[in-house]
């Protein structure tokens, strides 16, 4: 079962459909960089950090789709990855994936998912 966590990410409004934005997760010692893709009336979350050279995908600030806005698409050498689950279809990392962070949407607002178990309590 997933929750959503406390901390809100961005506005469900402030992203088009399709669309993409970027945020930083506060992060002891080091910010973790996620984007965030909205496609088709859903919400995908990605780390920014594309698997064949470790660099940040998006080309301009938040910007990880193509022209077409059908694939995400790394700035540094042009891999493009599946929206829906991150695998790259083209590029030199050609059948590795993007790593998934869940997303929860609440309220208009998209925060991070928190995977529950049956053995987690609400104390």
């Amino acid at each position: 079962m997933n929750t959503c966590g406390d901390e809100p990410l961005v506005a469900l409004g402030a992203i088009d459909d399709p669309g993409s934005t970027t945020v930083d997760i506060a992060n002891p010692g080091r910010p973790i960089p996620l984007m965030i893709v909205r496609h088709a009336g859903k919400v995908f979350g990605y780390l920014n950090i594309c698997p064949h050279l470790g660099t940040p995908l998006d080309w301009n600030p938040g910007a990880v789709l193509d022209r077409e806005r059908r694939s995400i698409i790394c700035a540094t050498h042009g891999a493009r990855f599946r929206i829906h689950d991150g695998q790259c279809i083209s590029g030199p990392c050609f059948g590795d994936r993007l790593t998934a962070i869940p997303l929860c949407v609440q309220a208009g607002v998209i925060f991070l998912a928190q995977t529950r178990t049956s053995s987690d309590s609400d104390d």
